[in-house]
């Protein structure tokens, strides 16, 4: 079995007992012990994920919302659309058909809910460097804790990742000129976990530090809130008016890396979260404990201000555990033998999960879910060499990324992208651009062997996760192969790596993008905009900045497609700032006993609470009335 080889190949840290465990089937095994040494036997590896600014889609009208305190859509309206996998692009995924709409309404009839519970959810591959998510640059805080601990002003659904929902806010209009929002507070919300009161200027605060951050502090995630010309408070409301429209707003309040962190922590800390302790905040979940490289554990909240249609108080759960794991088979065989009831694996085990399902049919779902995320190998444009545009040039022309593609997608529903994702241009026009279209591959060479001897480009250092390191060896076997260019593959866990690229002590990194909600406007302020989360030191030319200034404005259609395609024309021609190379997927397993589990890759970067998630009576850790 698969797990088995996975415990062999870390004999040395796995105890005998363990191993026994692991060949009897894994019933009896000590989950948290696995994990740790499993952290312990292997580097973690993730791929980057951040926030900027989202697509201008939705209209400036008055929005009234539905004034219930449950769980439901306060508008059908979606701001953004939805994500979806490039044409001729590969989907391999198959699954069973889940019960998520029928616990839906098994949830709104307050019949069949089962309170209490623990869940215990794996798939991340790290710990985030820093507690205060609002300063990191990875996707993992959020998985970790996020809006479990913490609230926005308002969410996306956890169901499609697309409508938006009331959090702290029940209520909302647009003025005219769309450079107003008001927002109504929810006024059963009162204090933080630890018991202080929560006060609208508290929202100020935490939008003003994003704006204005404290000296020493930096927050990558500022998107849109750049855009706040003034905040005040009007009774129970929020006004918030804007320099200039931006129709996509209400998304960035909704965005997941948004979420307001208590004022009177932050001050007595030098603007910090130094400790998960100290990780204080409003939402459903209180945090607990944790184990470094491990597992993070939030309890209820007792005193939760929100509740469903039914008065049932949000959350269903008990405790909510996530988990770590270096090594994804040893994942496998934990959903396998329900040490997890629910997983978002790293990439490359797909099989493993439809195993599972086909084992177990009308118990278990595996599911596989477009993803705007862009794989990409990201350049140190401040410093040598690739300060050097003939010398990123060299690497954009020299890696065969169709190469990398094939290699990855055996398994895995992987395909071509430009600096937008799989969202523009379209996907016959992407296959053709260097590295994708073999047909063009010799010429791709020789251009690619001309600019690094234009640059003295002759050696470079590539910083790799575990997880993407065979990604870095098929770079460097290009590169030696068309300009006899030596990359220095360093591997490296996913802490040390991130510091690494966000304090610019790199040349080169495998890295990515996905931004918490879909639309072109996202992936390129994260990427590329000056500020931007993902900010190697770009330099964008003026007519890239003055042709983006406009784009972002505009809602859909031809005009604005034309000001992407000349985007897409100087970050090619004139830019060429990183190398993206592939777009991937977001997969997710869970045993049908857990209810309200959704499969929305954007779920990963949202404000996901797992408030309405409940467990059957049949589940390991199942709750009681």
């Amino acid at each position: 079995m698969m797990y088995i080889t996975a415990v062999i190949s870390y004999i040395a840290l796995f105890s005998a007992e363990m191993v026994n465990e692991f060949e009897r089937g894994g019933h009896n095994m000590d989950f948290r012990k696995i994990s740790r040494y499993v952290a312990l036997a292997a580097m973690a590896a993730a791929m980057f994920a951040v926030v900027a600014c989202g697509d201008d889609d939705s209209d400036s009208s008055a929005s009234t919302v539905d004034e219930s305190e449950s769980l439901v859509p306060v508008t059908a309206q979606a701001t953004v659309a939805s994500p979806a996998i490039a044409a001729g692009s590969s989907d391999d995924s198959s699954s069973d058909s889940d019960d998520s709409s029928s616990a839906a309404a098994d949830a709104d009839s307050g019949s069949d809910i089962l309170m209490g519970g623990h869940l215990r959810y794996g798939g991340s591959t790290g710990f985030p460097p820093k507690w205060d998510h609002t300063q990191t640059s990875t996707w993992i805080a959020l998985f970790h804790y996020g809006g479990r601990i913490w609230n926005g002003l308002l969410q996306f659904s956890p169901r499609d990742g697309v409508d938006i929902w009331n959090d702290m806010a029940t209520d909302w209009s647009v003025s005219d000129d769309g450079l107003t929002y008001t927002f109504a507070i929810d006024p059963n919300l009162k204090e933080w976990h630890d018991g202080t009161a929560f006060d609208i200027d508290q929202i100020i605060y935490g939008y003003n530090r994003w704006k204005n951050p404290p000296e020493g502090i930096i927050q990558p995630r500022v998107g849109a809130l750049v855009l706040i010309d003034s905040m005040e408070k009007q009774g129970s409301d929020l006004a918030i008016t804007l320099k200039e429209p931006f129709g996509d707003f209400l998304a960035e309040t909704a965005n997941g890396w948004h979420l307001i962190l208590p004022q009177h922590i932050l001050e007595a800390n030098n603007n910090t979260i130094p400790s998960a302790d100290l990780m204080i905040g409003t939402g459903p979940m209180v945090y607990e404990d944790s184990e470094e490289g491990v597992s993070v554990t939030t309890v209820k909240n007792e005193n939760y201000f929100r509740s469903d249609a039914n008065g049932n108080a949000y959350p269903y759960l008990d405790k909510i555990s996530t988990f770590t794991f270096a090594d994804a088979e040893v994942e496998v065989a934990a959903l396998r033998t329900q040490q997890l009831d629910a997983a978002r694996l790293i990439e490359n085990q797909f099989p493993g999960q439809q195993a599972i399902m086909d084992e177990n049919p009308g118990e278990f779902t595996f599911s596989i879910e477009p993803m705007i995320d862009v794989a990409s190998i990201q350049l140190n444009n401040t410093a040598a060499p690739f300060n050097d545009i003939n010398a990123r040039r060299a690497v954009f022309y020299g890696v065969n990324k169709q190469r990398i593609i094939d290699f990855n997608g055996k398994e895995n529903p992987v395909n071509p992208i430009s600096w937008f994702s799989n969202l523009f241009p379209s996907y016959d026009e992407i296959a053709s651009y260097p590295g994708y279209n073999q047909d063009t591959r010799d010429a791709d060479v020789a251009a690619a062997a001309e600019y690094a001897a234009e640059a003295g480009l002759t050696e470079f250092d590539l910083i790799s996760v575990p997880f993407r390191v065979q990604d870095a060896e098929l770079v460097a076997q290009d590169m030696m192969e068309c300009c006899n260019v030596k990359v220095n593959i360093t591997t490296q866990d996913w802490t040390t790596m991130v510091a690494a690229v966000e304090g610019r002590n790199y040349d080169a990194a495998t890295g990515g993008t996905a931004p918490s909600y879909a639309g072109i406007i996202p992936v390129i302020d994260i990427m590329l905009a000056p500020g931007g989360g993902r900010n190697g030191g770009w330099d964008p030319p003026q007519n890239w900045q003055d042709t983006w200034g406009k784009a972002k404005k505009m809602q859909p259609g031809a005009e604005r497609d034309a000001l992407f395609a000349e985007l897409e024309r100087i970050q090619l021609e004139e830019w060429v700032p990183t190398l993206p190379y592939y777009g991937v997927v977001s997969n997710k397993s869970w045993w049908h006993y857990v209810n309200n589990m959704n499969n929305t890759a954007q779920e990963l970067f949202s404000n996901n609470k797992m408030e309405d998630l409940w467990l059957s009576s049949n589940a390991p850790e199942a709750g009681g009335n």
